[in-house]
């Protein structure tokens, strides 16, 4: 098997799919378990990051799951329904825009590629 540009296309567009599902997946997670999911946010995030390895952990962990963390500490001010509320807000057109994101990424593929 031999990597081409079109199975490396393929590859990249699974990839860039999978973080944005990863997202989303976290971000119900949230909505559903709240203290739970933050405390484990929390504890997988050095602060602040001294070597290397602790560096590319935090952005591992900010590019799979950050967005939920981030949304949901915006909003922490509310409470508890009117936080739940907005916090589905958010979800819903976090879903939306990766599909369109997702979608528009997968024809420009297409258009240069194929």
């Amino acid at each position: 098997m031999y990597l081409t540009l079109y199975s490396a296309a393929d590859i990249f567009l699974l990839t860039f799919g999978i973080i944005l599902s990863t997202q989303f997946a976290y971000g119900c997670t949230i909505f559903i378990l709240e203290k739970t999911m933050l405390g484990y946010y929390e504890v997988a995030i050095y602060d602040p990051p001294t070597t290397v390895f602790q560096k590319i952990t935090n952005t591992f962990q900010k590019g799979m799951f950050g967005s939920g963390y981030y949304i949901y500490t915006k909003i922490g001010k509310y409470n508890w329904f009117v936080r739940k509320v907005l916090y589905l807000i958010a979800l819903l057109v976090q879903g939306v825009l990766s599909i369109i994101i997702y979608y528009i990424l997968a024809w420009l593929i297409d258009l240069i590629i194929y």
